[in-house]
């Protein structure tokens, strides 16, 4: 399942959707053309894990 990033530049910061292969690599924004590595470690999403606080 592919996971989703936003990009790291303050001026594109679009959401992209990148393979799980794609961890740890570089990749390039096709909006905006930064070069960054996706994170290696897999993260719950936001909301589940302030569901599981309550």
């Amino acid at each position: 399942m592919p996971c989703q990033l936003i990009c790291p530049n303050l001026r594109c910061r679009k959401i992209l959707s990148v393979p799980d292969d794609a961890r740890g690599k570089l990749v390039r924004c096709q909006h905006c053309k930064t070069m960054f590595r996706v994170p290696d470690v897999k993260r719950e999403p936001v909301g589940a894990a302030a569901k599981g606080a309550k």
